[in-house]
């Protein structure tokens, strides 16, 4: 099954820090009996526990399904491994209309809500290109991996007019419904990036690995006092909306996490691992 981070994988079977997988033998007989039920031909099931919710993965014929269930052993979501006969051809009419000539990589059936959305992977010249449709035909998603020279004129411009000449690492671009973006990740001056930009030319938002010396002596301030004992081993600059924070990833001893601040200095957020 296709594990990239996309907005549907996210969506039915992220994990979370609260996920711990359980022994079959501790699952109410009520889940239990449900899910033999319904997928009596299942194999090699590995049950894990989220918020509340049980997450299955398991194989049926040699296929990978993922399943949630809740406390009551009724069905949330539900996502299957496709051979390439199994896509519909709505499905793939309106692949075709993007990508004449394909061969696919990966495919999965997703359903929610008794709603259905397939995902389609394939490559073409080495860069991936992912499809989300639903059983309709409808497009609901696209996105697709890019060369250097498949950027715009207009993208790379806007980068080295406000931040500087980019040497480009990774590049795609997304459409999901009237919004299309140009995500760009590559290195200014010796810093990292990643940009965010629709195909007006609008920075949406960026990232950018800071040096030490670039944090704000506000937020220097702030670690001083609040957290001295610890070491700052990676800072970020965020900015979205005209509106910047700054990400460390600080450290004492075994102990990590994340703080975010305003500019100000404020702890906005503080993340432990």
């Amino acid at each position: 099954m296709n594990r990239s981070f996309t907005f549907l994988a996210m969506l039915l079977f992220s994990i979370s820090a609260f996920t711990q997988k359980i022994d079959q033998n501790n699952v109410p007989a009520v889940i239990l009996n449900s899910f033999h039920l319904k997928f009596p031909n299942a194999k090699e099931a590995e049950w894990k526990m989220d918020g509340g919710f049980y997450k299955i993965a398991y194989e049926v014929n040699g296929k990978s399904h993922n399943l949630k269930m809740d406390s009551r052993g009724s069905i949330l979501e539900h996502s299957q491994d496709l051979y390439v006969s199994e896509i519909p051809k709505s499905v793939l009419k309106t692949i075709r209309d993007r990508a004449v000539y394909f061969d696919v990589n990966d495919a999965d059936r997703y359903e929610r809500d008794s709603r259905i959305t397939y995902e389609v992977k394939f490559k073409i010249d080495g860069k991936y290109q992912f499809f989300w449709v639903n059983e309709k035909g409808k497009l609901l998603k696209y996105r697709k991996e890019l060369k250097d020279s498949e950027v715009p004129k207009l993208i790379v411009d806007v980068i080295t007019n406000n931040h500087g000449q980019i040497d480009i690492d990774y590049s795609k671009y997304v459409e999901e419904g009237n919004k299309n973006i140009y995500i760009i990740r590559g290195e200014i001056n010796d810093s990292d990036y990643n940009f965010t930009i629709d195909d007006k030319g609008k920075i949406l938002k960026y990232t950018q690995d800071l040096k030490q010396a670039e944090i704000p002596q506000a937020i220097l301030n702030t670690l001083s006092s609040d957290y001295k004992d610890y070491d700052i081993r990676d800072a970020d600059l965020k900015k979205e909306n005209g509106k910047a924070t700054y990400v460390l990833r600080i450290r004492k001893s075994k102990d990590q996490m994340y703080v975010t601040f305003g500019e100000n200095g404020k702890v906005l957020k503080v993340k432990k691992r």
